[in-house]
């Protein structure tokens, strides 16, 4: 239209300068209306472009703030997260009643292990918080537990932490650099090997290692603050923790009956110091490391006043792991010692709960060690899922050395098993075991066990 009315003009003009074409003025008139009509129409069009580009340029951005909405509320949900894994166990096993006993009954139990729930939060890139609760033996509330294996036998009811439901991590983690990170609050131990692997597909015994529970706690945690730096492959770890209590120190369970999860406050008078070094990933299946552990026990009685010394607690840990050509392999050694533990089993005869001589000697020194090895089967009998085949060796004596008298044999002990893996899914693992304890104590007969379990683990 721009061109028809510039052409207009132009005839106009020549018409006007060319005798030849002279118009009237009624003429005249008519064409500059004409051209007039036509500039109207253009503003028109014109307007109304400009109110379809401002339209256009509303709905973009409304778009891009829809979009960025989108972006904000994803990038929000997966700074949540929401993991859990649970087990249950049937077992069959011959059973001393207590210390006197020589002759083993065998029993039957099932038992709803745990259920662990964990939440997760990223606040931003450097700040998050991890929560996880524990639900043992399914259920709330105080237990009753049958000790055959003081020197008389007793019934114990024992609370842990307001019952059976634990908080067994409150972490809050700051992220420095890729290579560097501090965490605080309620966090892991790493000695060994249960702090990293004690989810039920990360070992292939239908229960966790009895041999690690036998020294330390299992799964361990701690009030404290941990400090983690990587570089070139090799990760190392230095924590200050609260520490044990030598005052549930025990024959049979060395140091790990010392753990103040059964208390609602944990003493702190006494702190302990853990590093720890590993090479490699070992939740991805191949790693090695150590691992070193220290602090007094004393301090943190309840009763302090009745023993001398401080019950300082050492602790050595090697651990290594390794995957491939369808194998995984898994093993562990513990060694501890413990000053002045004649001067704590004196002390922890007069423990509440306990009558005078019904307590037996503390070692100086313990050790453990377990070691398990699984072949995937599933090409070599063309199944559609994994079957391992594991066999697995486990060695606790938590009597090794007493500073007084002869410690006794009875807790020296190696177990031999072996059994199979299913997993129908990745997240759900099936088992079955034989086992069989072998004594030192001369009187004492080997022992048999036959286990299932039911393992699963998932996350959002």
């Amino acid at each position: 239209m721009k061109f028809t009315s510039l052409g207009s003009l132009a005839l106009l003009t020549l018409a006007m300068s060319n005798s030849s074409f002279a118009v009237t003025q009624d003429e005249l008139q008519a064409i500059l209306a004409e051209q007039k009509q036509k500039l109207i129409e253009i503003e028109q069009q014109l307007a109304e472009l400009k109110k379809a580009n401002a339209e256009q340029k509303k709905q973009a951005v409304l778009t891009k703030k829809a979009a960025a909405s989108h972006d904000r509320a994803a990038s929000a949900e997966k700074n949540w997260w929401l993991k859990s894994y649970g087990s249950l166990l049937y077992k069959s096993e011959e059973i001393f009643r207590n210390t006197q006993d020589i002759d083993p009954d065998r029993r039957a139990k099932t038992d709803l292990e745990r259920v662990v729930v964990e939440l997760g939060h990223k606040f931003d890139p450097q700040w998050q918080i991890e929560l996880e609760l524990e639900y043992e033996h399914g259920g709330t509330g105080a237990a009753l537990e049958y000790d055959g294996f003081e020197e008389f036998g007793e019934f114990e009811s024992e609370i842990e932490a307001g019952g059976e439901v634990l908080v067994e991590k409150l972490e809050i983690k700051y992220t420095v650099n890729d290579d560097l990170a501090v965490k605080f609050g309620r966090i892991f131990v790493p000695v060994g090997l249960g702090t990293e692997l004690h989810k039920p597909g990360q070992y292939f015994t239908t229960e966790r290692h009895w041999s690690e529970a036998t020294m330390i706690p299992q799964v361990w945690h701690e009030n404290g603050i941990n400090v983690s730096g990587s570089w070139n492959g090799f990760n190392a770890q230095a924590l200050v923790t609260t520490g044990l209590n030598s005052e549930y120190f025990r024959s049979y369970r060395w140091a790990a009956s010392g753990h103040q999860k059964r208390f609602e406050q944990v003493n702190s008078d006494d702190l302990a110091f853990t590093v720890r070094l590993d090479y490699g990933d070992l939740a991805q299946g191949t790693g090695v490391g150590i691992s070193y552990y220290t602090g007094d026990t004393s301090g943190n009685r309840n009763n302090d006043d009745n023993i001398e010394g401080d019950g300082n607690l050492t602790l050595i840990g090697l651990h290594g792991a390794w995957q491939g050509y369808n194998w995984q392999l898994r093993g562990q050694y513990l060694y501890g010692e413990l000053d002045d533990a004649a001067a704590i089993t004196l002390a922890n005869k007069t423990t509440p709960g306990l009558q005078p001589g019904n307590f037996a000697q503390v070692g100086s020194e313990a050790e453990s060690a377990f070691f398990e090895a699984a072949y995937n089967s599933q090409s070599l009998f063309n199944l559609s899922k994994p079957l391992y085949l594991f066999a697995a060796y486990e060695y606790a004596n938590p009597l090794k050395e007493v500073e007084q008298g002869n410690g006794s044999e009875r807790f020296d002990i190696d177990e031999f098993a072996f059994g199979i893996n299913y997993l129908p899914t990745p997240e759900l693992v099936l088992k079955a075991q034989f086992a069989q304890q072998q004594y030192a104590q001369d009187n004492l007969d080997d022992t048999n066990s036959f286990s299932l379990s039911m393992g699963y683990y998932f996350s959002l």
